[in-house]
């Protein structure tokens, strides 16, 4: 992880928000609300509510160092940036990605994740289509999430084909095992997941990632005190080796577990009635 340390966040933002809470503030309230969506192993939340993975894991050591409880704030993905800038929580931790566009609403501590892309389809598909290009047809249906990387990366690479947004990659699965969708653009633990599929045959047709991202917390502008504190315990974990064990724990074959179908979706996908 230490090289991704070495890349520096930036802070381009336009807008800021006066009700943010910065550390003075969440130190004397006693408690950090942390913005999340369910993607595992990041988040993963049961049946019950219940939430644990990466993520979970990470906020709950960091509210031991900040001496602070953890209030956790469910969201869908398409609204964790909304959910700091309108000052419903503190942070994001949810495998969230530092983007040129997120830069331009938030701030983002240094990194300590990064995370492949590739795009996932239908073997007969993969036949048809030949190569990565030819997916980018009307007749191939891409899955993609809503709000999150594997949009911005389905709507550059494959243009011209039939792409459909979901609140989450829980439900992209369910698309992918119905057939109602021909591929998405995933990461794992996800692609083990489709590759593993029963009712249709699925593979990753280009050996080359898509994209990759750095991860990281992401705050309001004004809160540079916790900006800082943030900094401050990614790199003293990252020599620890912390980071490396997290994701040794969480990313493997136990833990490629799809969360529970969240109770939300984006708004963008609701019929207007």
């Amino acid at each position: 992880m230490n090289k991704l340390l070495g890349c520096a966040v930036a802070g381009l933002s336009l807008l800021g928000n006066a009700m943010a809470a910065d550390l003075d503030e969440i130190k004397s309230r006693g408690t950090l609300r942390v913005a999340v969506a369910s993607l595992s192993p990041f988040v993963i939340s049961d049946d019950e509510g219940n939430l644990r993975g990466f993520e979970i894991d990470s906020t709950t050591g960091l509210g031991e160092h900040l001496g602070v409880d953890i209030e956790y704030i469910e969201k869908p993905f398409c609204e964790l940036a909304d959910a700091v800038l309108e000052g419903e929580a503190d942070m994001i931790a949810s495998g969230y990605s530092n983007m040129a566009w997120r830069r331009r609403l938030l701030d983002f501590s240094l990194p300590y994740h990064d995370t492949e892309y590739f795009v996932v389809v239908a073997k007969k598909v993969a036949k048809r289509a030949r190569t990565v290009r030819g997916l980018n047809r009307k007749d191939i249906k891409i899955a993609y999430q809503e709000g999150g990387v594997s949009g911005e990366v389905a709507k550059g690479e494959f243009p011209g084909a039939d792409l459909t947004p979901f609140s989450s990659f829980t439900q992209i699965v369910e698309a992918l095992e119905d057939g109602s969708v021909d591929g998405a653009v995933m990461f794992e633990p996800y692609l083990e997941v489709a590759k593993d599929i029963k009712s249709r045959k699925y593979v990753i047709p280009h050996e080359y990632a898509l994209t990759r991202t750095i991860e990281a917390f992401a705050v309001d502008q004004n809160s540079e005190e916790l900006r800082m504190a943030l900094n401050e315990w990614v790199m003293a974990q990252d020599l620890e080796g912390y980071w490396d064990e997290l994701e040794k724990t969480w990313f493997s074959s136990e833990n490629m577990v799809v969360s529970a179908p969240p109770p939300y979706r984006c708004p963008s996908m609701i019929a207007v009635q």
